[in-house]
């Protein structure tokens, strides 16, 4: 009797007959073991893969493991085996398919590129075996080359058949001409420009030697369906587009036109809502950046749900889904907007637990939390913002607020945290910035101070083990240097008595040359401030300081202004200080949408002092992110405004000044003011004004940004001061983001005794 018995290579099946196994006696043993197909694999090498002898007890699943591993050397394309019943026991025969392996590895047609070039392109080694998926992406890599160049009509083959019957790898390549693209056109277009066209698109015109102008088919089919996306988005909602190539003069040019069809663009005839009772439909409308009779728009209507969803998450309904469909009116040109909306359940504050932490207290987690049980709807809106304030006190590598539970109406908090891996941080190093010059730097920095843990032992005092858990901040840092000497301590604790109260206290030694002087300044000053969570001042924080210092004017230039000469020797004086602060941005430390305003006013003199006086200041800072990459990297707008004023006389060392890296870049620091004595030192004055903007944009990474700014303003002068500029700025997200900056900026207006300064540069590393 003959059976056959085979193992598909892909599959991995196999038919065995019964009497092949039911047998017994001679049937039941392994007469003789053959291979059919074998040509480069010697026989020897086969036998130890199989593993089965001639004189084994036949057992299938042994032969079904063989051919396993036949396959999976990589050396067969297929396996199989076959049984013959004999009188005397069963001949086992393996039939294998061994796949090719490369002799020789050549490149037919190339001009643009060497062979060596080509070769590191392509994964594929002779003397290997085949490799179909390293071939197939060898040629891609090699097509993908050609592109890039400007070939964008290469073809790239290679002959299957030779290389199984032979061997030899052959790619045959048809380079085509090397075009570049010279010219974008948008034809059809009337609604946009053709600058912000441009920036839809991918495809690129050569420039110089910075960009190469290849031609890739993909990228433009990438583009128009980008365009045409736009296009919709914008309320055409009937737009098409296609492109074609035209050759320009001698054939190694290209115009690449981008045909559009915008047809007509649509307009909101009606928006309505579906669902909703937690909500009136004129309270959803007040919500809705769209209106009736405006154009339709896409990413509009997504914010637009966006928006209502996080009104409903904000009265409980955790679960609220919001969505939204467009239907063509009976009238040409018109839309209707449906909102539709499932609430779900409404949900209170049940429980709330706090997982993850170690050794900090759980004090510090829940008061990051705005929600308290069992009156608080369940805001999932503060549940995000409390994520994003246990990340920001960097207390904590990683933060979620979960709801969990069952029970109906109810859902209970866990706040699941990650504690950042170091406890504390003793840091030295140094920076140099055109500010201030050359300055050390000595640090230690505990995030998570508790007063009152005191060490056991001094090992725990050196690794951090004790003076933590509370969530309190203490740093003393020392920075000596070139034009800067400083000293300083400081303790904050940001829940007093368990309440919304910060509480500081510093100390702190200060020397600094000044123009025509020496400054230094030795004190200490103490603090309480309120944060508003709930009621109509939700968002803002007011606090009260408590200042008490000696100033001392030394070293002053024989020819020093008038001004400078009468504040010499040492001055005492102290200060209140009231400030109110609204913070509606998304981040602390990098914010990319929502607004910070503040208001100060600090009098001088009030609890003693050798000068009475007021110093009233204000800003305000607005962000909004223009664009976000697919990488989610955004480009962010910042306006901001400033300004000052002194009721009363001031000493020299309290007025306003300006000029340098945080107020007018283009200018040195200290380099704008008002001048007197024949050295002509500024004075600065009594009143300061500061307008800016700054675009930042991705650069490479995740941290380092470009930017482009204006930045202008006066102080205590007639003079208007305007300067554009651009820059990097490189974030290292140690002990908080710390910024590398620098700047190059020309003055537009100025005065002519400024001091300017074209290239200014902020580098502050810790080691």
């Amino acid at each position: 009797m003959r059976a056959f018995c085979g193992l598909c290579c892909l599959a991995g099946w196999m038919l065995v007959p019964v009497s092949a196994v039911a047998q017994s006696g001679p049937a039941d043993t392994v007469k003789s073991i053959e291979y059919e197909g074998l040509g480069r694999t010697g026989q020897a090498v086969v036998n130890d893969i199989v593993r089965v002898r001639a004189g084994d007890t036949l057992d299938t699943r042994a032969l079904d493991g063989a051919v396993t591993r036949l396959l999976r050397t990589g050396r067969f394309l297929g396996a199989s085996y076959t049984l013959d019943e004999q009188a005397d026991g069963v001949a086992v025969t393996f039939h294998l398919h061994e796949r090719p392996v490369v002799s020789s590895l050549r490149f037919s047609g190339n001009e643009k590129f060497s062979v060596s070039q080509l070769k590191e392109k392509v994964d594929v080694r002779t003397g290997t075996p085949v490799d179909w998926f390293a071939v197939r992406d060898g040629r891609d890599a090699i097509v993908e080359a050609y592109r890039e160049a400007g070939y964008g009509d290469v073809v790239v083959t290679f002959d299957r058949e030779e290389l199984e019957r032979t061997g030899e790898l052959v790619y045959l390549i048809e380079e085509g001409p090397r075009v570049r693209i010279r010219e974008i056109v948008f034809e059809g277009s009337t609604a946009f420009s053709r600058g912000k066209l441009k920036r839809q698109v991918e495809t690129k015109t050569a420039f110089w030697f910075f960009r190469a102008g290849a031609f890739d088919e993909d990228r433009a089919e990438s583009d128009v369906l980008k365009l045409q996306q736009f296009y919709r988005d914008q309320g055409f909602l009937d737009a098409r587009v296609s492109y074609r190539r035209e050759t320009i003069e001698d054939g190694e040019d290209l115009r690449v036109v981008f045909a559009i069809d915008e047809g007509v663009r649509y307009a909101i005839e009606a928006i309505e809502f579906r669902g909703n009772t937690a909500l009136a439909d004129g309270e959803l409308i007040a919500l809705t950046a769209s209106q009736v009779g405006r154009t339709v728009k896409r990413p509009q209507v997504d914010a637009d749900i966006r928006t209502v969803r996080s009104a409903h998450w904000e009265l409980g309904y955790l679960y609220a889904a919001v969505g939204a469909q467009q239907v063509f009116s009976d009238k040409p040109g018109l839309v209707r907007i449906t909102i539709e909306i499932e609430e779900g359940e409404q949900f209170r504050v049940g429980m709330v637990a706090v997982r993850g932490n170690t050794r900090t207290k759980d004090k510090v987690v829940r008061r990051a939390l705005n929600l308290y049980p069992p009156d608080d709807l369940f805001d999932l809106n503060e549940a995000t913002r409390a994520e994003r304030r246990l990340l920001e006190t960097r207390i904590f590598g990683a933060a979620r607020v979960l709801p969990v539970g069952d029970s109906p109406g109810v859902r209970d908090i866990v706040i699941d945290v990650q504690e950042a891996e170091k406890s504390g941080d003793f840091l030295f190093g140094a920076g140099v910035t055109s500010n201030s010059g050359f300055v050390g730097n000595f640090v230690l920095d505990l995030q998570n101070f508790d007063l009152f843990d005191w060490p056991r032992s001094l090992s725990e005092l050196i690794k951090f083990r004790s003076f933590f858990g509370a969530g309190q901040h203490f740093r003393m840092e020392l920075q000596p240097g070139t034009d800067l000497n400083r000293f300083r301590m400081d303790f904050t604790e940001p829940y007093l008595f368990d309440k919304p109260i910060r509480f500081d206290t510093s100390m702190f030694l200060f020397e600094r040359g000044r123009d025509g002087y020496a400054e230094r300044r030795g004190g200490g000053s103490i603090s309480l401030g309120k944060r508003f969570e709930r009621g109509r001042l939700r968002g803002w924080s007011a606090e009260v300081a408590l200042r008490a210092e000696s100033v001392r004017i030394g070293d002053v230039d024989l020819f020093a202004a008038r001004d400078i000469r009468e504040d010499e020797g040492s001055n005492f004086q102290t200060s209140v200080k009231l400030t109110a602060v609204r913070d509606r941005t998304d981040s602390r430390f990098l914010p990319s949408v929502g607004d910070r305003l503040r208001f100060g006013y600090e009098q001088f003199g009030i609890l003693g002092g050798d000068f009475t006086f007021g110093k009233a200041t204000a800003r305000y800072q607005w962000y909004k992110t223009l664009k976000t990459d697919a990488l989610d990297r955004k480009s962010v707008l910042q306006l901001r405004a400033e300004g000052g004023a002194i009721i009363g006389d001031a000493p020299v060392y309290e007025r306003f000044f300006t000029g340098g890296a945080g107020s007018i870049r283009g200018f040195e620091f200290r380099g704008i003011g008002p001048r007197q004595g024949l050295d002509r030192n500024n004075v600065g004055g009594d009143y300061l004004v500061l307008l800016g903007a700054e675009y930042t944009y991705p650069f490479i990474g995740e941290n380092i940004r470009g930017h482009v700014f204006v930045d202008s303003g006066t102080v205590g002068s007639g003079t208007y001061r305007v300067a554009l500029g651009t820059g990097i700025r490189l974030t290292i997200n140690f002990l908080g983001p710390v910024p590398l900056e620098f700047n190059l900026a020309v003055p537009i207006l100025a005065d002519d005794e400024d001091e300017e300064q074209i290239f200014s540069f902020l580098v502050s590393g810790l080691f």
